[in-house]
Protein backbone atom coordinates (compact mmCIF):
# COMPACT_ATOMS: atom_id res chain seq x y z
CA UNK A 1 0.00 0.00 0.00
CA UNK A 2 1.18 3.64 -0.97
CA UNK A 3 2.07 5.64 2.00
CA UNK A 4 2.85 9.20 -0.23
CA UNK A 5 0.47 9.98 -3.34
CA UNK A 6 1.10 13.05 -5.45
CA UNK A 7 -0.24 13.82 -8.84
CA UNK A 8 1.90 14.83 -12.28
CA UNK A 9 0.04 16.11 -15.08
CA UNK A 10 -0.10 14.06 -18.30
CA UNK A 11 0.78 15.66 -21.66
CA UNK A 12 -0.32 14.81 -25.63
CA UNK A 13 1.52 17.43 -28.02
CA UNK A 14 2.45 19.82 -25.53
CA UNK A 15 -1.06 19.97 -23.85
CA UNK A 16 -1.74 18.61 -20.23
CA UNK A 17 -4.55 16.52 -20.82
CA UNK A 18 -4.83 15.08 -17.24
CA UNK A 19 -3.09 14.01 -14.60
CA UNK A 20 -1.40 10.59 -13.49
CA UNK A 21 -0.95 9.40 -9.84
CA UNK A 22 2.56 8.84 -8.37
CA UNK A 23 3.17 7.32 -4.61
CA UNK A 24 5.52 6.75 -2.64
CA UNK A 25 9.25 7.57 -3.46
CA UNK A 26 8.10 9.14 -7.11
CA UNK A 27 5.90 11.52 -5.21
CA UNK A 28 9.04 12.41 -3.19
CA UNK A 29 10.73 13.23 -6.20
CA UNK A 30 8.06 15.00 -7.45
CA UNK A 31 7.74 17.19 -4.37
CA UNK A 32 11.26 17.61 -4.56
CA UNK A 33 11.54 18.67 -7.88
CA UNK A 34 8.66 21.50 -7.67
CA UNK A 35 10.12 22.73 -4.14
CA UNK A 36 13.43 23.78 -6.79
CA UNK A 37 12.05 24.90 -9.30
CA UNK A 38 9.37 27.63 -7.81
CA UNK A 39 11.30 30.79 -7.39
CA UNK A 40 10.96 33.20 -4.61
CA UNK A 41 7.65 34.79 -3.95
CA UNK A 42 6.34 32.76 -6.79
CA UNK A 43 3.30 31.14 -4.76
CA UNK A 44 0.29 33.79 -3.63
CA UNK A 45 0.44 34.36 -0.23
CA UNK A 46 3.82 32.71 0.71
CA UNK A 47 6.36 35.26 -0.83
CA UNK A 48 9.43 33.34 1.41
CA UNK A 49 8.68 29.63 -0.66
CA UNK A 50 10.76 29.28 -3.25
CA UNK A 51 14.73 29.49 -4.22
CA UNK A 52 16.63 32.23 -4.34
CA UNK A 53 18.80 30.47 -7.10
CA UNK A 54 17.65 32.69 -10.27
CA UNK A 55 18.77 35.83 -8.09
CA UNK A 56 22.44 34.25 -8.90
CA UNK A 57 22.53 33.16 -11.90
CA UNK A 58 24.25 36.61 -13.36
CA UNK A 59 26.11 36.92 -10.79
CA UNK A 60 30.24 35.61 -10.49
CA UNK A 61 29.21 33.17 -7.67
CA UNK A 62 31.58 32.71 -4.91
CA UNK A 63 32.11 30.68 -1.80
CA UNK A 64 29.37 32.84 0.08
CA UNK A 65 26.69 32.87 -2.54
CA UNK A 66 27.37 29.28 -2.73
CA UNK A 67 26.55 28.84 1.12
CA UNK A 68 23.26 31.07 0.74
CA UNK A 69 22.36 28.97 -2.28
CA UNK A 70 22.76 25.43 0.02
CA UNK A 71 21.63 27.41 2.99
CA UNK A 72 18.40 28.39 1.33
CA UNK A 73 17.62 24.54 -0.30
CA UNK A 74 18.77 23.07 3.13
CA UNK A 75 15.72 25.23 5.23
CA UNK A 76 13.41 24.82 2.01
CA UNK A 77 13.57 20.73 2.56
CA UNK A 78 13.75 21.56 6.48
CA UNK A 79 10.58 23.29 6.26
CA UNK A 80 8.45 21.93 3.39
CA UNK A 81 9.63 18.26 3.16
CA UNK A 82 9.67 16.60 5.96
CA UNK A 83 9.51 13.26 4.85
CA UNK A 84 13.39 13.10 3.42
CA UNK A 85 16.87 13.37 5.65
CA UNK A 86 19.40 14.87 3.65
CA UNK A 87 23.01 13.62 3.09
CA UNK A 88 24.55 15.77 1.07
CA UNK A 89 23.94 18.84 -1.34
CA UNK A 90 26.47 19.77 -4.04
CA UNK A 91 26.22 23.13 -6.00
CA UNK A 92 27.84 23.14 -9.35
CA UNK A 93 28.18 26.29 -11.09
CA UNK A 94 28.61 26.85 -14.95
CA UNK A 95 29.20 30.59 -15.36
CA UNK A 96 29.89 30.26 -19.30
CA UNK A 97 26.04 28.67 -19.22
CA UNK A 98 24.83 30.74 -16.55
CA UNK A 99 23.60 27.74 -15.14
CA UNK A 100 23.60 25.85 -11.65
CA UNK A 101 23.73 22.05 -11.08
CA UNK A 102 22.52 20.66 -7.86
CA UNK A 103 22.89 17.28 -7.14
CA UNK A 104 21.09 15.84 -4.26
CA UNK A 105 21.15 12.81 -2.22
CA UNK A 106 18.62 11.72 0.62
CA UNK A 107 17.23 9.16 2.54
CA UNK A 108 13.61 8.51 2.96
CA UNK A 109 11.55 5.88 4.47
CA UNK A 110 9.18 4.31 2.43
CA UNK A 111 6.89 1.47 3.50
CA UNK A 112 9.16 0.99 6.34
CA UNK A 113 12.34 0.74 4.46
CA UNK A 114 14.83 3.53 4.24
CA UNK A 115 15.67 4.28 0.86
CA UNK A 116 18.44 6.55 -0.69
CA UNK A 117 17.98 8.80 -3.62
CA UNK A 118 19.48 11.11 -5.59
CA UNK A 119 18.64 14.01 -7.80
CA UNK A 120 20.30 16.16 -10.08
CA UNK A 121 18.53 19.42 -10.92
CA UNK A 122 19.99 21.95 -13.64
CA UNK A 123 18.58 25.58 -13.14
CA UNK A 124 19.55 27.81 -16.07
CA UNK A 125 18.60 31.59 -17.34
CA UNK A 126 15.83 30.61 -19.95
CA UNK A 127 16.65 34.11 -22.78
CA UNK A 128 12.84 33.46 -23.64
CA UNK A 129 11.29 35.43 -20.31
CA UNK A 130 12.83 37.13 -17.94
CA UNK A 131 14.02 34.44 -14.93
CA UNK A 132 12.47 31.38 -15.69
CA UNK A 133 13.87 27.89 -14.48
CA UNK A 134 14.23 24.43 -16.49
CA UNK A 135 14.95 21.46 -15.04
CA UNK A 136 15.83 18.34 -15.65
CA UNK A 137 16.07 15.26 -13.35
CA UNK A 138 17.73 11.83 -13.42
CA UNK A 139 14.88 9.99 -11.71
Amino acid sequence: MAVYKDIIPKYENREVVGYNTVTDLDAINNSLKNLFTIELGEVPGKPWLGNPISIYLFDNIGFFEERAIETALRNILEKYEPRVSLIGLKIIKEDEYNSINIILDYSAFVNGQEVFENINLSVAHNMLTNISTRTQSNY
